[in-house]
């Protein structure tokens, strides 16, 4: 993995956070099908919360492959704690940072996402980097 470049690991967090970008703006689809509430705006905040964090995913997978002996193994830790700690705000959060009050189906609408989102990163990066 040393050999990896900065413009291939940009490739595979780019492949990965648009392909996350899709799957997510469906889902929302999908969950407002099954009864969750979609607040306003919220394809936006979607197609941008799927990509920027991926593609910044991308960047520390870099650093950590070509400048550290176990890079690959820090990068599964690190992307599997980060997806897990993502969840908190999916099950707490009773505001969005618009104003607007979430239900209880915000949980149905947002887990999914990171599950996604999360999984695209921690398998996607490495696979699409090559």
């Amino acid at each position: 993995m040393k050999n990896i470049t900065f413009v291939k690991a940009l490739r595979g967090g780019a492949i990965a956070g648009l392909l996350g970008v899709g799957l997510n703006n469906i889902w929302s689809l999908v969950a407002n099908a099954l009864g969750a509430t979609i607040p306003p705006g919220f394809a936006l905040a979607t197609t941008v919360s799927s990509l920027f964090p991926v593609v910044v995913a991308s960047v520390i997978y870099f650093l950590l492959v070509r400048f550290s002996e176990k890079g690959y193994l820090l990068w599964l830790a690190v992307s599997i704690a980060f997806t897990l700690f993502s969840f908190y705000p999916v099950f707490t959060t009773t505001q969005l940072p618009d104003g607007t009050i979430v239900d209880e189906t915000f949980p149905l609408l947002a887990a999914p996402m990171h599950v996604i989102s999360g999984f695209l990163a921690v398998w996607g990066i490495p696979r699409w980097s090559k």
